[in-house]
């Protein structure tokens, strides 16, 4: 008596045909990617970071911190009205 009647041995045939077709991932770590990192002449593509100068990158720092105190400052006062209404709405709902 055959458990299944053949449907475990399709699944295993179709497991192994679903690996072969996979690309193999040896290529990313050996052949591709090792020759551009040991390679000379890949180094004009690189990215090119830009310098900014010091006073410029002070303000970015700063807008940036005025920015996030300004959320986190909205985001604290939504938070107390938030709580404030539903300590109202348990305190009409409770007192009954």
């Amino acid at each position: 008596m055959s458990f299944g009647a053949g449907h475990v041995q399709d699944m295993n045939n179709r497991l192994k045909q679903n690996r072969a077709n996979k690309p193999s991932k040896r290529a990313k770590f050996k052949e591709n990617y090792r020759e551009g990192i040991y390679s000379k002449k890949q180094e004009s593509d690189r990215i090119k970071f830009h310098q900014v100068p010091k006073e410029k990158l002070e303000k970015i720092i700063e807008s940036i911190k005025i920015k996030s105190r300004s959320e986190n400052q909205k985001q604290i006062k939504i938070l107390v009205i938030s709580l404030i209404i539903t300590i109202i709405i348990m305190i009409a709902v409770f007192s009954f």
